[in-house]
């Protein structure tokens, strides 16, 4: 690596507060080559108004790869298509750990996803499985017709990722680019986590809810999307999808620890993590 990558506040937010995670070689290599000396003022800014929100990240990733565990023994070759990718090297984890498993990863992204590709190709040179797209993903028809060029085959079960997405897009551009990925069978597994509406916050957390919300909204300018459970429940009404799970995080932090140690009802947690079969 000759030189660090260096990326906005907003973009380091989850590397940051999930670092924990990254314990593997490939991704090892991967934080290394990101430059974190910059302070960030974002992360600071969030952490003083909800002191919970690196825990809340790392249960929201855990969740995730949980569910891809689970799903990958289900098909031979599956497809995996990460929209709003990100910086997070969720894609070195699958090749660490599933590499028989995953017949292609497409990693879709609107901002550095070059820079990504670049660094990917500097760790695991000529890899043949990771396609990196830059793409608006509320933009489905050249999303679609760049998922093709890059090897997207509708009969092969996919699993896709929309992790920390949902909250800053529409409910209708949601369901937009989910109606690319469906299948007769419905065999395409989507994983995702949503912000939630005031009123499925338990009142101790509201104020850090509040708190959290306004942040966000300065830093993006606009509002942040945010559901309760039958309005999640209405839009895969719309895509005729076949839920699978809605777990707070208190669930997903018993089933990872054991015990409850930061959220102890549904909505502490101020996310939730949904999969669902289109």
């Amino acid at each position: 690596m000759t030189e660090k990558l260096k990326v906005p506040s907003t973009s380091r937010l989850v590397l940051e507060a999930a670092m924990q995670l990254y314990i593997t070689p490939l991704q090892q290599q991967y934080i290394e080559a990101i430059d974190f000396s910059e302070t960030s003022g974002f992360y600071d800014e969030l952490k003083q108004q909800y002191p919970f929100i690196a825990d809340m990240i790392c249960l929201r990733k855990q969740s995730i790869r949980r569910m891809l565990r689970e799903r990958m023994p289900a098909f031979p070759g599956q497809q995996v298509i990460m929209l709003g990718a990100g910086l997070d090297p969720l894609s070195l984890y699958l090749l660490e750990n599933y590499p028989q498993q995953i017949s292609r990863i497409i990693e879709v992204d609107n901002g550095y996803i070059e820079e990504k590709q670049q660094l990917y190709e500097e760790i695991m040179p000529g890899n043949p499985l990771i396609r990196f797209i830059k793409c608006n993903i509320t933009d489905t028809a050249l999303l679609w017709s760049k998922l093709l060029e890059n090897g997207y085959r509708e009969e092969i079960p996919a699993i896709i990722v929309f992790e920390g997405v949902l909250h800053y897009i529409s409910n209708d551009a949601f369901v937009q680019v989910m109606q690319l990925f469906k299948t007769p069978q419905q065999h395409n597994l989507v994983l995702l986590d949503y912000s939630l509406s005031e009123e499925e916050v338990p009142a101790r957390f509201l104020s850090y809810h509040k708190a959290v919300k306004e942040v966000l909204e300065n830093y993006i300018g606009r509002p942040v999307n945010v559901n309760n459970r039958a309005d999640i429940a209405g839009l895969l009404y719309q895509l005729d999808g076949i839920l699978d799970t809605v777990e707070p995080l208190c669930e997903t932090e018993k089933k990872l620890t054991g015990d409850n140690h930061l959220f102890h009802a549904p909505g502490e947690g101020i996310v939730e993590m949904v999969s669902f079969r289109i």
